[in-house]
């Protein structure tokens, strides 16, 4: 497949936003280029002649660029004195428009067909259209939550507002007291819980901004972990940092009662972020190296799994995939028992950009980790099938686009490569 060199825009971009930790391929190299060639022999997958693919196209990028993948194009938000936003068609690299915008701060998100947001330092949130790059709105405030067709910004004067994609247009106003952490939860994500320092929690509605209950955090004290607020089977679970632990405690999602509370156990490693995170029928707790099911209920033990940390639900597919730290190797949990349905080995998970899952499994195939393999899994059984080695991935990993890697290399390039 021929690689089309494409020119860059204004400032050089860096590859997609996933960060991927880098993985020891001297020592687990082998292994895992033998594994990847049973599989395609077993699967009938390996590619005729030989089994690297070449990008379909290339951009070269910097370390302080930014990238979101959406539907039918690559967005990269180039970043120094100003910010470049470049629009790429997927398929074939080519630059859909391109951007200057001033004093750039944070993560541009893409909500196709709705707009590109982009933070403005000084001057809130940009919403340019994602077809002609043309700026469709700019207001104050930062983005809590976006879909295609609104957006919430939590504004300056601790006003929180609802607006509508397309022109901005204010939907609803309501005014928040103090400095809040806010999640947008239940099912179809239809509220939104704000939690203050001083441990009061708001739970609003988010078609109106109407409030539906408020309460306080127990003993009212510490400050819930960023993005630490998670809501599953009609509960809302607060994620806190106390003097030597992680805690979380659950209320009802309706009245915020508190219903019952989980202290981690292993003291000698504290997670920095959020310790409880849904999973589906339950709630996965970090305490230490061992990841413990919780029945989110009653706060119930039901399993643990020793050695498996950041565990993350695979969505729809009754899954939970969590590493094993520092050796660099995944593996997939049943989360009803906390068995081990599969060990993936050493590499890293790749997610679908549309459906949130992880689509592929990037395994290292090359002594001097230039190569990896890249792979389908298969989310119910942990089955891997080859489909090419590719160029190795840096820090800023790959996103997948059905059939098509989306990835940032380790020699300073955004590369769209076909898989499929």
């Amino acid at each position: 497949m021929t690689i089309i060199e494409l020119g860059d825009p204004g400032s050089a971009a860096t590859a997609p936003a996933r960060r991927r930790r880098e993985h020891d391929v001297v020592r687990r190299w082998a292994a895992a280029a033998v594994a990847a060639l049973c599989a395609a022999t077993l699967t009938g997958s390996a590619v005729s002649g030989s089994a690297v693919v070449r990008p379909r196209w290339s951009v070269a990028l910097s370390l302080t660029s930014l990238v979101d993948v959406a539907r039918d194009a690559v967005f990269v938000q180039s970043i120094n004195a100003g910010s470049q936003v470049t629009a790429y068609e997927l398929g074939s690299g080519a630059v859909r428009w391109s951007r200057g915008l001033p004093r750039p701060r944070g993560r541009m998100t893409a909500r196709v067909p709705g707009a590109v947001l982009v933070p403005i330092l000084l001057e809130g949130t940009a919403a340019l259209d994602p077809r002609t790059g043309a700026e469709m709105w700019r207001l104050p405030g930062d983005i809590v939550f976006a879909t295609p067709g609104t957006a919430l910004l939590a504004q300056p004067d601790r006003t929180l507002v609802l607006v509508r994609m397309a022109d901005g247009g204010r939907i609803w106003s309501r005014a928040i007291e103090g400095d809040e952490s806010w999640a947008v939860v239940g099912p179809e994500r239809q509220r939104i819980v704000a939690a203050t320092p001083d441990g009061r929690l708001r739970v609003l509605r988010l078609s109106d901004g109407a409030v539906l209950s408020q309460g306080r955090v127990d003993n009212g004290s510490g400050v819930p972990v960023r993005n630490g607020l998670v809501a599953e089977s009609g509960r809302l679970f607060v994620n806190r940092l106390e003097a030597d632990r992680a805690v979380v405690t659950a209320y009802d999602l309706d009245t915020l009662r508190q219903r019952w509370r989980y202290g981690q156990s292993a003291t000698d490693e504290i997670v920095t972020g959020p310790a409880a995170r849904a999973c589906g029928v339950v709630l996965c707790f970090a305490d230490g190296t061992t990841t413990v099911g919780l029945d989110p209920g009653t706060g119930t033990v039901r399993w643990r799994a020793a050695g498996l940390v950041n565990a993350v639900p695979v969505t729809g597919q009754n899954r939970v995939l969590a590493d094993s730290g520092d050796t660099g190797s995944s593996a997939l949990i049943d989360p009803t028992t906390g068995t081990v349905v599969a060990s993936l080995g050493a590499g890293t998970a790749v997610r679908d950009a549309v459906r949130a899952v992880p689509a592929y499994y990037l395994r290292p195939a090359a002594p001097d980790g230039r190569r990896v393999a890249a792979g389908r899994i298969d989310l119910a059984t942990g089955g891997w099938q080859l489909r090419g080695i590719i160029g190795a991935v840096g820090p800023q990993g790959c996103t997948a686009v059905a059939d098509t890697l989306v990835c940032g290399t380790k020699d300073g390039r955004l590369t769209v490569t076909d898989v499929g």
